[in-house]
């Protein structure tokens, strides 16, 4: 077997130091500039799973925003899409996913019209600009204000974590957790759609194809490293400071196939994927990540509930979902007020079906 040189941290750091100061160039070139604003990366040495948002607040007509991470976190997505590639390569599962997925021709081999290096590279890359613009997204619609006013903090700084209340020390419960839990789905949100246009924007044929299938891994990959190897755990109302890992990916996940449907990506892209067929990426990436995820930490038990089944097939969360529905609309117009710029197409939003589910849940006493 060929045998492919794995990157040393320092060149994993480089390539995401390239990617972001990419990002952050045409940010300040374009968006930051019409706000007589900046934005910059900030880099931490602690070895943790690790990102946050936070702003300068001297002077609020040049706002100076950052983003911030660890080294270890870049490592650590980097090392992921190595064993996950290698994972996917054993056939370890095939005969699972033969019976999983019998009506969907899935991909064996993740590297297809690019090299295997260039698809590791590209799934990071992937994996990176989500985690990016994710705290953009938190920056833009000034989420640390909200949540200021709203007692979620003293601080005006957002932090990512995958044990993030640990972190923290801050347990929070009521409109508060309510209000942390639904800006942290905004900022999903809005991470998913900036990458999706991106990709549109940027890829076309076979390339644009394989570039979804690879943002969906990416995606899977993010959120099931936040989740862990337990077991799904419902609530009824929001509790601490982040959404259940597992609801943030069915909530973005088919943002892929709704988005690209709308975009009629057949016709405008050159692309084969039908609206079944991305269907069938999200939901096959989601599942061979989570059995990955399993795999890699060497637990051989399949955790109850562990796999995405969509958000509206949970019904004990059902009364969740009102929450974040009523506290989305309590918040949007304050988010309106003070956000940084006017694009109604990243912000989050619910259908009308959606809303009328939603309507007729009844919220009790201990919700």
């Amino acid at each position: 077997m060929l045998q492919v040189n794995q990157l040393l941290d320092n060149e994993i750091i480089d390539l995401t130091c390239q990617v972001f100061s990419t990002i952050v160039d045409d940010l300040n070139n374009g968006l930051y500039k019409d706000i007589n604003g900046e934005i910059s990366v900030r880099w931490s040495i602690r070895e943790v799973f690790y990102a946050w948002a936070a702003v300068d607040i001297t002077d609020e007509s040049t706002p100076k925003h950052y983003v911030g991470l660890t080294y270890e976190t870049v490592v650590l997505l980097y090392r992921d899409v190595e064993a996950y590639f290698k994972y996917i390569e054993s056939g370890i599962d095939n005969d699972k996913f033969d019976t999983i997925f019998q009506d969907f021709e899935y991909p064996k081999s993740l590297s297809l019209a690019s090299s295997l290096e260039d698809c590791k590279k590209n799934m990071f890359i992937s994996g990176i600009t989500w985690l990016f613009f994710h705290e953009l997204g938190h920056l833009v619609q000034e989420h640390g204000i909200v949540r200021q006013e709203y007692g979620c903090g003293v601080r005006m700084d957002i932090v990512d974590c995958a044990s993030n209340d640990n972190v923290t020390n801050q347990l929070l419960t009521g409109k508060a957790s309510a209000v942390s839990h639904v800006t942290e789905i905004a900022a999903d949100y809005f991470a998913t759609i900036s990458c999706l246009r991106a990709l549109a924007r940027h890829f076309d044929g076979s390339v644009f194809d394989e570039e979804v299938r690879s943002f969906s891994v990416a995606l899977a990959l993010v959120l099931y490293r936040f989740h862990g190897t337990e077991s799904f755990t419902p609530m009824s109302k929001p509790k601490g400071s982040h959404p259940i890992p597992l609801i943030r990916l069915e909530q973005t996940q088919p943002l892929i196939f709704e988005v690209y449907s709308k975009l009629n990506v057949q016709e405008t892209l050159n692309s084969s994927l039908s609206r079944l067929d991305m269907i069938n990426i999200t939901s096959w990436s989601s599942y061979t990540v989570g059995l990955f995820w399993l795999r890699k930490n060497r637990h051989f038990e399949i955790p109850e509930d562990y796999f995405i089944a969509g958000s509206m097939q949970r019904h004990e969360m059902l009364p969740y979902h009102k929450h974040i529905l009523e506290v989305w609309d309590e918040i949007k117009p304050r988010i309106d007020e003070v956000k940084r710029i006017d694009d109604e197409y990243s912000e989050l939003q619910f259908s009308p079906h959606y809303r009328n589910i939603l309507e007729n849940i009844v919220l009790g006493s201990g919700n």
